[in-house]
């Protein structure tokens, strides 16, 4: 009898199991959606604005508030000026980072602007940023509208006047070049020509 009830409870299982099977993969490890959903995870399509965050307010230059005796002294030279000054520019140039998207797949439209100025065609390290010249012709973006990018392939240095998509996991950590100090960092898996989607 204790058999016949195991056996039964036996099937009973097999057949659930099968049932849930038929309508789901979830439960099995090794089905063909798990395996596509892991291959291809989902990549987020960003504009530069997504990476401040929400609620930051970029505070007024503080140069403009200042009487011209006020900046005069600031400028002087003097070890006070240049320590205030620090701290002013420190304060000015405050860039906060997204932190949620540390860790995702992002596609971007972005420019290249090499870190080295030989006539490179390929680049594997670059700096991507919003807009043309950016870091060479103007002064440089706050930190977080700035993406060190590293490729473990040569990537086609279209020139700075010409958009591109970068494609990669971005990392909130923050580089410092000989450029400019980038918030985020991405870990290109491929760079292709802008186009309007």
């Amino acid at each position: 009898m204790k058999t016949r009830r195991s056996i039964v409870a036996g099937a009973a299982v097999i057949i659930a199991l099968f049932s849930l099977s038929t309508q789901s993969a979830w439960w099995w490890p090794f089905s063909s959606e798990d395996n596509k959903s892991a291959n291809s995870a989902e990549v987020t399509e960003l504009g530069w604005e997504d990476l401040i965050p929400d609620d930051f307010v970029q505070p007024e230059n503080p140069l403009m508030s200042m009487t011209q005796e006020e900046i005069d002294k600031l400028l002087d030279g003097s070890e006070e000026s240049n320590a205030e000054m620090a701290r002013l520019e420190q304060e000015f140039y405050y860039a906060p980072v997204v932190d949620e998207l540390d860790g995702q797949r992002i596609k971007i439209p972005a420019y290249i602007t090499p870190l080295e100025f030989d006539g490179q065609d390929e680049v594997k390290e670059f700096l991507l940023v919003p807009y043309v010249g950016a870091c060479l012709h103007t002064p440089p973006p706050p930190a977080n509208q700035v993406l060190h990018a590293i490729s473990p392939k040569m990537v086609k240095n279209p020139g700075m006047y010409e958009a591109v998509w970068a494609i990669g996991t971005i990392r909130t950590e923050t580089v410092k070049s000989v450029l400019v100090e980038s918030g985020y960092k991405l870990e290109v898996e491929n760079v292709i020509p802008y186009t309007e989607e």
